[in-house]
Parts: structure tokens; sequence; C-alpha cells
């Protein structure tokens, strides 16, 4: 169940991992041993995930799909989907030989890229943000949370999330929704190059206020 909750870098550079082994230090401290020689302390999750989820806030803003939102991408895991622009975005469902994600889309003016993944169980929103975090990890070691809280999109309660880690040495930087119902749980993650993140996010959360319940 956890495959819902793996960024993009886990999913695209599918070698990381083997790349990493854990070890353990004579104090007792957690490191990542690296092929090329190097290390780094692997950080507790318990320190990112400093803040409790019952304290984050819900952000008084309403935020609601586009009018230029016109063509509904559906899910067919369960009863969610994602209304895009389509003179912005273009999308592709998953490839025959791979599960998740289930769509792909990309900014065609370029330098930013979304994911849809779903998984037809549900997920409380309270352990959502702690799995995410233990996940991003995996992806990358200098994982950090840079934003968290609840927001209210198209009448439904999700969490938001953003992200930055460095994976192969690109520093990138992460934008999510995060939604659960009986029916299932999707994670719809926008992202891009830290270097462009700040000029297309406007752009990336237009594309995350699609997410729909349908």
């Amino acid at each position: 169940m956890n495959k819902i909750f793996f960024m993009i870098c886990f999913l695209t550079i599918s070698n990381i991992a083997k790349s990493q082994t854990k070890a353990l230090t004579d104090n007792g401290k957690e490191v990542l041993l690296f092929d090329n020689g190097t290390w780094t302390y692997l950080q507790d999750s318990s320190s990112v995930n400093s803040t409790s989820i019952d304290s984050l806030t819900l952000n008084k803003n309403k935020f609601t799909k586009t009018s230029q939102a016109t063509f509904l991408v559906k899910s067919t895991s369960f009863n969610v989907g994602v209304f895009i622009n389509p003179s912005k975005w273009a999308f592709a469902s998953h490839k025959d030989n791979e599960k998740t994600p289930e769509y792909r889309f990309s900014l065609k003016s370029g330098e930013g890229y979304a994911l849809m993944i779903t998984e037809k169980t549900q997920v409380d929103l309270e352990n959502m943000r702690q799995i995410a975090l233990l996940n991003a990890q995996k992806a990358s070691f200098d994982v950090k949370e840079t934003s968290a809280e609840y927001r209210i999109v198209n009448n439904k309660k999700m969490l938001c999330l953003k992200f930055q880690g460095t994976v192969k040495g690109i520093k990138l930087a992460y934008f999510g929704y995060y939604y659960s119902n009986p029916n299932g749980t999707v994670q719809l993650l926008g992202f891009s190059s830290q270097q462009y993140f700040d000029s297309i996010q406007k752009d990336l959360e237009n594309f995350l206020n699609g997410l729909v319940e349908i």
C-alpha cells in the first residue's frame, strides 16, 4: 500500500535504492552508504515530522478548479478525477508493464510535471503525512518538508504537502494533494526542478485544484 506515496524520483529512477545501503554507526546513528564511498546520516522521520498532524492548520481559503480546466481525466481505480486545462497540460496513462502511476501529466510549456497515483484502499488522512515523508526519504536522503496544511479543495478536505530533495544531483521540488475516501486513495503530485519551481508554481497549483471526487 505504500506505493501510493512513492515520490516521483523513486518511480522514475528505480535504481536509486540499489545505490544506497543502510548501516548503523557505533553510537547507534543510522547512515546511508553510497557506491562512490560517501555516506550521510539518515534523517530521522520523527525529526522531519516534528509537528503533529493534529496541529496542522486548515487553510481558510477555498480551492476550486479554474474555469479553464474543462477536461476531466477520470481514475479507473475509484471515484476521483482531475480537471485539467487541455491547452496547458498533456497526459498519458501508465505503460503496459507498470501499475503506477495511473496517469502522467506534463506542462506543455515545459519544466512542469505531475502524477496521479491511485490505490483501492482507504488511508486515514492522519497517517498520510508520515507515510509520505518516510517514502520520500527512500528517494532522497536530504528530503525536507517545506509546507504542510489541510485544504478544502472542491468541497473535500485534503492534505497539502510540499517537499524539496536531491536525487542524482538534481534539486527537485514537489507540491501534492492527498485524498482518501472509502473507495480508495489518491496522490496528485506536481513537481519540477527547484530552479523552475517558483515560475510554474501557479500552474501546478491550478492543476492540483482540479482534483475532484466524482
